[in-house]
């Protein structure tokens, strides 16, 4: 879209909000924009989400059309062209990227419809590819062979329980050990992470209580509500992790008194150097630093709670535990996502499913050979003699 049609829909779009709202004038491009500016309640990343969907995606294919004149085979041929759209790199949109624009699409056209402005959606119809989103890859030792050897890396990646150990061993002695140490053991988003206060954290009774997530938005960190009402929620934890939080928050009280007054009131329990709240992608800069300095095949942070959620499977904990403990809305998500546990779990359901039905095969063979050499080596009976039918 040249930069006049884009100053004509920003014209539009503040028309629109005048009251101009004739749909036979009204362009896609002015309705993206108003509908965009019209969303209070959107959370910060949500925004920018639909901020880039708009305005890399579809402004440039749609935003000149007519609104009115919008049709389901205009939408499906757009939504071909943006498929084959590729990054700067050379890779081109995954299915799920391009099944998000459709869904940003869809929800602004649905507005349209409600207010009058078209009298169907012509996005809601639209087929595309499955974008499914990718699940766990366990780094077996044959996995990281072939990543070695020049392979492909996993787009989602979990460590087994030694690599899991062999990081943590690593990072020991860092000053953010619990939070790496509380993100294995339960899964916690990195905004819950970094948005955790003492007062959240029961260190008698053993429990973290996820009231806040920090985002960064616009160059500044944000306190929001958790991602959604099923992950406002409270974690049990054990008590060797309850041993390294109390550990840190000795540490932690030795560097505010170092600091004095420079240090956030607030009590993050994982702070910058300096006692103020950590920034999600500052942790995350960290994590890749100190995953490649272990020499452990790479992971992301959020793979973490991949991780956690595997290892909590893999030690026979239920699902729905699980589910609880992650924060997720329901079940089916869980179950989805973690279908793929560590290759140890799988031999063991593998040799306790063959036990189960093998357990006493050999006691059956046995006794079915018991039976035949007894009737080997019974004497023949008496033949009974002929049968009285009753007639003479």
């Amino acid at each position: 879209m040249s930069r006049e049609a884009a100053r004509q829909g920003l014209r539009r779009a503040r028309e629109l909000e005048g009251g101009d709202t004739d749909p036979a004038v009204l362009t896609v491009g002015a309705w993206l924009e108003h509908w965009l500016a019209t969303r209070t309640r959107l959370r910060p990343l949500t925004r920018m989400s639909y901020a880039e969907h708009i305005h890399r995606h579809l402004q440039p294919h749609l935003g000149a059309l007519v609104l009115e004149e919008l049709t389901p085979a205009v939408v499906a041929q757009v939504f071909v062209s943006i498929s084959r759209h590729r990054s700067p790199t050379g890779v081109l949109l995954s299915a799920a990227t391009v099944q998000r624009v459709r869904a940003t699409l869809r929800a602004a056209l649905n507005t349209a419809v409600r207010e009058g402005l078209l009298a169907s959606n012509p996005a809601k119809g639209l087929r595309l590819e499955g974008g499914r989103a990718a699940r766990p890859v366990v780094w077996t030792d044959q996995a990281v062979a072939d990543w070695r050897n020049g392979g492909a890396r996993p787009a989602v990646a979990v460590w087994t329980v030694e690599q899991t150990r062999t990081f943590l061993d690593h990072v020991s002695q860092d000053r953010l050990y619990g939070l790496f140490h509380l993100a294995v053991m339960t899964g916690l988003r990195r905004g819950e992470l970094v948005g955790l206060r003492w007062p959240d954290i029961d260190l008698v009774r053993g429990t973290v209580r996820v009231e806040r997530q920090l985002q960064s938005h616009q160059g500044r960190l944000v306190e929001l509500a958790p991602k959604s009402a099923a992950s406002r929620r409270m974690l049990s934890v054990d008590h060797t992790t309850l041993g390294v939080l109390r550990r840190h928050q000795w540490h932690q009280q030795k560097e505010a008194e170092s600091q004095g007054r420079v240090w956030d009131p607030r009590g993050f329990v994982f702070t910058a150097l300096r006692g103020g709240a950590l920034a999600p992608e500052r942790l995350s800069r960290l994590f890749r630093k100190l995953n490649t300095e272990s020499g452990l095949p790479p992971v992301r942070l959020h793979d973490l709670r991949y991780g956690a959620a595997t290892l909590a499977l893999a030690a026979g904990v239920e699902l729905k535990v699980v589910q609880a403990m992650l924060g997720h809305a329901s079940i089916v998500l869980t179950a989805d996502t973690y279908s793929t546990v560590l290759p140890q779990v799988a031999r063991e359901a593998a040799e306790r499913t063959a036990w189960l039905v093998l357990r006493d095969a050999g006691r059956a063979h046995q006794r079915g050979r018991a039976r035949g050499v007894r009737r080997r080596l019974a004497p023949p009976r008496p033949h009974p003699g002929p049968i009285s039918t009753g007639v003479r």
